[in-house]
């Protein structure tokens, strides 16, 4: 097969298109690993900031606190009258039995 002469272009024409097919899922593979990568990094920086936040208190917590439930608490989600769902600003979800 000789390009020069026209012999066998169609195949290296199919070639070419399935090999730049297979580098463009390549290439999105690795995107959506670097953006998995870089979400983990960035909840184990909340993570962090949390624990740090919390051990730099110098009394412990013996009643209720708005600011610091709203600085850590993102939302809740209340799934019956006994049953809750408190999602943290680091991304941890914590299950709740109520009563």
């Amino acid at each position: 097969m000789n390009a020069r002469a026209g012999t066998g272009t169609a195949a290296y024409e199919a070639e070419y298109i399935r090999v730049s097919e297979e580098m463009d899922k390549i290439r999105e593979r690795k995107a959506a690993i670097e953006e998995a990568e870089l979400s983990e990094v960035m909840r184990q920086k909340r993570i962090d900031e949390m624990e740090e936040f919390l051990n730099s208190g110098e009394t412990p917590i013996t009643k209720f606190d708005a600011a610091l439930f709203r600085r850590l608490v993102e939302k809740v989600v209340i799934h019956s009258l006994v049953e809750a769902t408190f999602i943290f600003r680091s991304g941890i979800e914590l299950k709740e039995i109520l009563g």
